[in-house]
């Protein structure tokens, strides 16, 4: 009996699978009746090489029209230059040393700021390029509170390194507001 109730359900499920393959497949297709009503009406919307409309002929003269092909070049322009701007920052950012410590400043940590590598890694990361301990500490410290401090260190870094990489793209923000109409 368990057998015949697999294959009852198996069946079920594949007539099911079938049945939404079908009505799925129907879902995205066209039919033959609208493409012949919409081809019969007339749209006023047209598509103009520059990427404006073509000026209302009842407006007033001296009348701000859409953008055109200048206005989409000029935004082109800015987002160039924003993009070799964000580059500069990540330059200066990832020469810049930001350190953590922990452990009354017995543990020192010094993170490095690796810039996104577009498009594989869009993400910025850190790095811990350096770990400086005092001598002394290390000799009466425990290895579990010497691992305790050494995270905290590191997370102490990183918290600066965030800091520090959001006070540079503050620089930024404004740039994005203009290009962006004030949306950004």
């Amino acid at each position: 009996t368990t057998s015949e109730q697999q294959q009852t359900t198996m069946k079920t499920a594949t007539i099911a699978t079938l049945l939404l393959t079908a009505s799925s497949a129907t879902a995205f297709s066209t039919t033959r009746s609208s493409e012949t009503i919409s081809s019969a009406q007339s749209s006023s919307t047209s598509l103009n090489l520059f990427g404006s409309k073509p000026k209302d002929p009842n407006a007033p003269e001296g009348a701000p029209g859409q953008p055109g092909m200048m206005d989409q070049l000029a935004m082109f322009k800015k987002a160039q230059e924003i993009a070799s701007k964000k580059k500069r920052l990540d330059d200066e950012l990832a020469n810049e040393t930001i350190t953590g410590s922990a452990a009354d400043g017995n543990i020192e940590i010094t993170v490095k700021y690796i810039p996104p590598q577009l498009p594989t890694n869009p993400t910025p990361g850190y790095e811990a390029a350096e770990v400086n301990i005092n001598e002394e500490y290390l000799e009466g410290v425990s290895s579990e509170d010497l691992s305790v401090a050494l995270v905290e260190a590191i997370r102490d870094g990183e918290a600066k390194a965030t800091a520090r990489v959001g006070e540079k793209y503050k620089e930024l923000e404004e740039d994005m507001k203009g290009i962006m109409g004030g949306l950004a």
